[in-house]
């Protein structure tokens, strides 16, 4: 029961963290070392929330479940990108969900999230 309220309370940290930094955070143009991917990072920062945010309600093994299946899919899309940054970006995205698992840990999605955010304002 520990494990998953420490899961829940990460999630939860997370989806209450990343609400503020999902507007956008530059009006600057991205570079053009990125825009050619910020249709599918934005596409991903997007749906970050309403993705993790049920996960807190899920018993541990199936919230560990549904994330890798995120992660999967987050996969796919990284195959997608075209630039180095873009798929740097994302892989930090994917390094930062795989290594979150207390909520302590949910500094680590927010401030992969907000990287994705700012390279594509």
């Amino acid at each position: 029961m520990i494990k998953r309220s420490a899961m829940a309370l990460a999630a939860l940290a997370t989806a209450t963290a990343i609400s503020g930094i999902l507007s956008p955070v530059a009006t600057a143009e991205p570079g053009p070392d990125i825009a050619a991917d910020c249709g599918t990072i934005t596409s991903i920062a997007d749906q970050a929330i309403s993705t993790l945010t049920p996960l807190q309600g899920l018993p541990l093994e199936e919230s560990r479940a549904a994330k890798q299946v995120y992660i999967g899919q987050l996969r796919g899309q990284l195959g997608g990108l075209t630039t180095d940054r873009g798929r740097a970006d994302v892989q930090n995205f994917i390094n930062a969900l795989e290594a979150a698992n207390t909520p302590a840990d949910a500094s680590l999605i927010i401030n992969a999230l907000g990287k994705l955010r700012s390279d594509c304002a």
